[in-house]
């Protein structure tokens, strides 16, 4: 079980689990988007998301598949 970071609470993701977390890729799109232009946390959530492995969803600006290759990759 992963603790939720103190810094979640700010996040413009809080609460729209069915948008960061939709199979649409209109959905997908809108998610990333949030995190690039209105998260200050995305860095930190991207960091949590690939260290947890956590590839389902989008995380930090980055869909599960993505994260999945970082982490593939390191």
């Amino acid at each position: 079980m992963i603790k939720t970071p103190d810094w979640y609470k700010e996040t413009p993701c809080k609460g729209r689990d069915r948008l960061f977390f939709s199979s649409d890729k209109v959905d997908r799109t809108t998610a990333k988007k949030i995190c690039a232009n209105e998260c200050q946390h995305v860095d930190d959530c991207l960091m949590m998301a690939v260290s947890n492995e956590l590839i389902i969803g989008v995380w930090g600006g980055k869909t599960g598949p993505e994260i999945e290759r970082m982490v593939n990759a390191a």
